[in-house]
């Protein structure tokens, strides 16, 4: 799977069931990160959009992937999970992250590294990361 698609301009993790909520990280650091508060985009076509390709991909034990990767602005990275047959489940936009070049999976827990050598761990058993 390469991910190469268009994704709002709004730090967030966006869920293909139309679901949001607002992400926070402390810039290219990736010394925290954080889930804010749900919210709606429905409809609004009062934001930016990012063009985003992904650089790199592992699979999951279920079948599904992971991948991350940069949009067009020095600053922007992502990462997005797929089920088995490639579809989205979720992408996660951060747009003073810098771009993430490497995804490392060690059971539930995703390593996405940035340019610059420093990473951030999520847990897909997180409710907020959930498959489904």
């Amino acid at each position: 799977m390469t991910l190469v698609g268009r994704a709002p301009c709004v730090d967030g993790l966006y869920r293909a069931d139309g679901t949001s909520r607002l992400l926070a990280v402390d810039g290219p650091q990736l010394s925290w990160f954080e889930f804010g508060l749900p919210f709606n985009l429905g409809g609004r076509d009062d934001f930016d959009v990012l063009e985003v390709d992904s650089a790199a991909r592992a699979e999951l034990p279920d079948g599904g992937s992971v991948c991350c990767g940069e949009g067009v602005l020095g600053s922007d990275g992502f990462f997005a999970r797929t089920d088995a047959e490639g579809e989205p489940i979720w992408i996660a936009v951060l747009t003073n992250s810098n771009p993430f070049v490497r995804v490392d999976v060690a059971g539930s827990a995703v390593r996405f590294t940035n340019n610059l050598g420093n990473s951030l761990t999520i847990d897909l058993g997180d409710p907020n990361l959930a498959a489904a």
